[in-house]
């Protein structure tokens, strides 16, 4: 399971390299004219190492479920959960937070390689020099119908939605995108208030926000961003509550494991990795709810298919307020709750330090690049709780 979490993973020198290649958006709101581009991503990390690089093997201090339910709360206030995209000499700035005291939920089915995110869950996202220069902007997204994040769904993009539906609004305007396919070709629906429904596909839906098209256009396509990045959080917090759990004993022991990673391009960065240290937080000597763990990334990436990620990752991910509840069922330690999220709210249980994320994209098969409209530095954080799901009452 951990093999499958990091596909999507950043370096951070090839951010400076391409950064001057990203273009300036418009200073239009008009959906009346086309609008100029403007530029999002949707980061993640990535695994390619069944054992860590000192050639321990695991060894497992709890069971993970089939399946969990998770709820994501994205803090409103500090630290925000904040992606920063360079562009020259000035930055792009998109903030998510959830809206007033909910929270982001969903299921994750590890085996099956799945994750959905519920209907009825909502963020906000409030947007600086999107849509010309010193706009601050913000509108609501709803998951109307479940999304379903699929491994080795159809496609170019493999961690494209298999279905579902979400909504934005923005003025006087609604819009509404259905994941779907067409003649085989995964894409959406999308369609504005009562105008008739367009669709594409989804390599088109992903660079909407940097085409010369309508600004609803634009914002549907930002939201489909922020949805996989956020999908990608999940997965994280998820494969990294699986190492704890799996590699308890060299953690331990040790204190650290590090994993080795691929490298792109291939003569970047010598020695790639990834490094999850445990920090003893009451000094028990042993794991427990209330410790805290780091990941840090250098220069990593994940040469696999068939993912829900597939980036390019360098910088630190702090994850505090570790919580861990265990039940022993037939004989064997079940993890039945387990997630990031400290007592104190002062910061968040998952936060990212100057994290710099490029997406790598599939031209042609076997073919790969940098897409240098997809480059972020992320800041900030939230905490995320993954918990049994609730018997079904028959």
């Amino acid at each position: 399971m951990e093999n499958l979490f990091w596909r999507k993973v950043v370096l951070f020198g090839i951010m400076i390299a391409i950064s001057f290649m990203l273009a300036a958006c418009g200073d239009d709101d008009d959906d009346d004219t086309p609008a100029a581009p403007a530029s999002s991503d949707q980061p993640a990390e990535g695994d390619n190492s069944e054992n860590p690089s000192d050639g321990s093997g695991p060894e497992a201090s709890a069971e993970m479920l089939d399946a969990y339910d998770f709820a994501m709360t994205i803090q409103g206030a500090e630290p925000y959960l904040t992606l920063v995209q360079p562009i020259g000499e000035n930055e792009r700035t998109l903030v998510v937070s959830n809206r007033g005291e909910g929270s982001f939920t969903g299921t994750y089915d590890p085996a099956a390689g799945e994750l959905v995110f519920n209907g009825g869950s909502t963020f906000i996202l409030t947007t600086t020099n999107y849509w010309g220069d010193a706009t601050l902007e913000s509108f609501p997204i709803l998951v109307e119908e479940d999304i379903v994040f699929l491994e080795d769904s159809p496609g170019a993009q493999d961690n494209f939605p298999v279905e579902g539906s979400f909504s934005l609004r923005y003025v006087v305007n609604t819009v509404v995108v259905d994941f779907v396919s067409e003649d085989e070709i995964p894409g959406v629906s999308m369609r504005r208030n009562d105008e008739e429904p367009v669709f594409y596909s989804s390599d088109e839906l992903d660079d909407l926000l940097d085409e010369n098209v309508m600004v609803w256009q634009q914002k549907a396509s930002l939201a489909y961003n922020v949805l996989e990045f956020l999908a990608e959080q999940a997965i994280l917090a998820a494969r990294t509550g699986d190492v704890i759990v799996g590699r308890a004993a060299g953690l331990e022991e040790n204190g650290s494991i590090t994993f080795t990673c691929d490298t792109f391009p291939s003569d970047a960065v010598p020695d790639p990795s990834r490094t999850l240290t445990w920090l003893d937080a009451d000094e028990s000597g042993g794991i427990g709810s209330g410790d805290a763990f780091r990941w840090d990334f250098v220069s990593c990436w994940s040469d696999e298919t068939g993912t829900l990620i597939d980036d390019l990752i360098h910088g630190q991910v702090d994850l505090q307020g570790y919580v861990q509840d265990v039940q022993q069922r037939d004989g064997m330690d079940v993890l039945t709750r387990f997630g990031f999220e400290p007592e104190m709210q002062t910061t968040a249980g998952v936060t990212y330090t100057d994290v710099v994320q490029t997406e790598i994209e599939e031209e042609t098969q076997g073919t790969l690049s940098i897409d240098p409209k997809r480059t972020y530095v992320v800041n900030g954080g939230y905490n995320i709780l993954f918990s049994e799901p609730a018997a079904v009452e028959q």
